[in-house]
C-alpha cells in the first residue's frame, strides 16, 4: 500500500501561492523565500495533488478538515466503509479530484464524532501500518 502515497506540495493560503520543497516565491517581492514558523501558522497548508477532506455532522457541533496526500479514490474508499461499519446516516457526499466533503445526519456525542471523523482522515494511514 505504500504505492498509494505521493509528494505533498503545499500552499501558502495568505499569500496564495504553492509551496515547493519548504521554499515559495512571495508575490510582493519575488524573492524566492523558506517557509518558517510564522509562515505554517495560520494560513500554509497541503494543496493539490493533496486531498482536502472535510467532515460534517448537522447532528453535532463541529467541523473536521485536514488534507491527505493519497489518491481521493483510496481515500473515500475508506470514509464510506467507516459509514458502513459504524453504520452512520449519510446526508451527504461530494468528492472531486482534490477534495471529499462528507456531511452526515448522525445523532452521537462530541466524543464519538471526533473518534469517527479522526477514523475517516486517518483510516488511510491506520490501514498502511497494519500492511
Amino acid at each position: 500500500m505504500a504505492a498509494l502515497e505521493f509528494h505533498d506540495p503545499g500552499w501558502h493560503g495568505v499569500l496564495k501561492t504553492p509551496v515547493v520543497d519548504g521554499k515559495y516565491i512571495d508575490p510582493k517581492s519575488g524573492e524566492l523565500r523558506t517557509i518558517t514558523n510564522d509562515d505554517t501558522s495560520p494560513g500554509y497548508y497541503s494543496g493539490p495533488p493533496a486531498v482536502d477532506i472535510v467532515i460534517q455532522n448537522v447532528a453535532t457541533d463541529g467541523i473536521y478538515r485536514m488534507a491527505q496526500p493519497f489518491p481521493m479514490e483510496a481515500l473515500l474508499s475508506v470514509i464510506m466503509g467507516v459509514i458502513k461499519e459504524k453504520n452512520l446516516s449519510l446526508d451527504s457526499v461530494m468528492a472531486t479530484s482534490y477534495t471529499i466533503r462528507v456531511i452526515l445526519s448522525h445523532e452521537m456525542t462530541k466524543e464519538q464524532y471526533r473518534e469517527i471523523a479522526r477514523k475517516m482522515m486517518h483510516g488511510i494511514r491506520d490501514e498502511k501500518e497494519q500492511t
